[in-house]
């Protein structure tokens, strides 16, 4: 089995550039992120290699929850406190979350020096006390690390941080398009006090009041929630944008987001039924209800698998687990994320400016009970897979 426990708790930030850990990158201090790094990385202590900072400093300081500071000067003895083995960090770089964490979980038979393309080191790994130890060279992956260079909240520096925005389980049309608008503006938000859930609560609105409009009856207004339920998707990026590059994540934030996309939907459908209703066609309300049947089976059974899942970073609202294979469970799988993805926004855009809302209530009437059904099926199969494999021992 694959080693997923850390070998290293330890390591020392070393900052040979003690007022760049001060200046903010990406809506926080250049020492916050650095910090947050080694804790999601799995590392329990940094020792910093600057004095203890002032009260005033101290305290405007976002520090991560249960990660030990202590704070040293280069060559002090309480730098002996730090014994090896430990990993040495270099304050002049940023590194992927992912990567330290990869190197965290190794054992080494040698000391070994990664560097970066300009043969910098980025991170030491120390296995003894010795100062002339001889390491061995490696270098990191293309974009796993980024030189600091002034200025620290523009350019290369800003679009290196931004690469942690986006998720894996985007659909074509978040992945080509909404990303890029949703970025942007997660951009511009970085360096002000809008938090994720504020985000969360801002695009959820939106969408609610682009629901409202398809109680109307003419095209106009149809267009008009359209793209304000469009919006609402796009803007819906940001709250994940911002918690991810800030170190924000929170099982609140996530909950919120959850939530928020799924009485959007429901308004949406409910809407939609009401509004063709009082237009005249009596089959809406049981469509709506259908539609609205399937948003909140699939909305429960979902969150029931988020919380048995809360501790993976592969639970995602609404979104599975690809199976394994080209296989009949693959490719079940295959079909429920693809629904699950928001680009369905872009069919009800499409419908309203041609006038065809209608034919998108049946759509979605017969979508969320497709979803329902195979989220269902899916969920059923991995509890007989996971029932079938042996127990660890113990």
């Amino acid at each position: 089995m694959p080693n997923t426990a850390n070998v290293f708790t330890r390591a020392i930030l070393w900052a040979a550039h003690p007022k760049l850990l001060w200046q903010r990158c990406g809506g926080l201090s250049v020492l916050e992120r650095q910090l947050f790094t080694a804790a999601r990385a799995g590392l329990k202590s940094v020792f910093v290699t600057i004095p203890e900072p002032e009260p005033g400093q101290l305290a405007g300081l976002r520090l991560p929850p249960g990660l030990e500071v202590r704070w040293v000067t280069k060559g002090e003895a309480a730098l002996n406190d730090c014994a090896p083995p430990y990993l040495g960090l270099s304050a002049d770089h940023f590194i992927r979350v992912e990567t330290l964490a990869f190197i965290a979980r190794q054992e080494f038979p040698d000391s070994v020096s990664y560097e970066d393309a300009s043969a910098l080191s980025v991170v030491q790994v120390v296995l003894a006390k010795e100062e002339l130890i001889s390491r061995v060279k490696q270098p990191l992956p293309d974009g796993a690390c980024k030189r600091l260079e002034a200025p620290l909240n523009q350019g290369a520096i800003v679009d290196w941080l931004m690469v942690a925005g986006p998720k894996p389980q985007d659909g074509f049309m978040a992945r080509h398009f909404d990303r890029h608008l949703s970025l942007a503006v997660s951009r511009a938000l970085l360096e002000t006090s809008v938090t994720p859930n504020q985000m969360t609560v801002f695009s959820t609105t939106l969408g609610l009041i682009g629901a409202l409009f398809f109680l109307g009856d003419t095209r106009l207004y149809y267009v008009a929630g359209a793209l304000l339920v469009w919006l609402h998707s796009v803007l819906d990026g940001c709250d994940g944008e911002l918690a991810r590059v800030r170190f924000q994540e929170s099982s609140l934030g996530s909950d919120l987001d959850f939530w928020g996309d799924n009485l959007v939907h429901l308004a949406l459908f409910t809407c939609l039924g009401v509004g063709f209703w009082l237009d005249g066609h009596r089959r809406t309300l049981a469509l709506a209800a259908v539609a609205d049947a399937g948003v909140l089976a699939s909305a429960w059974t979902a969150w029931r698998h988020r919380r048995a899942r809360r501790e993976s970073r592969a639970a995602e609202a609404g979104v599975v687990e690809q199976a394994p294979g080209d296989g009949f469970e693959s490719k079940l799988s295959r079909i429920e994320n693809a629904l699950a993805q928001r680009d369905f926004i872009y069919l009800l855009v499409l419908l309203a400016f041609v006038d065809m809302v209608y034919e998108f209530l049946w759509a979605a009437a017969i979508g969320g009970s497709l979803y329902f059904i195979v989220m269902l099926y899916l969920r059923r199969v991995n509890i007989n897979e996971q029932a079938r494999q042996p127990h660890p021992a113990r």
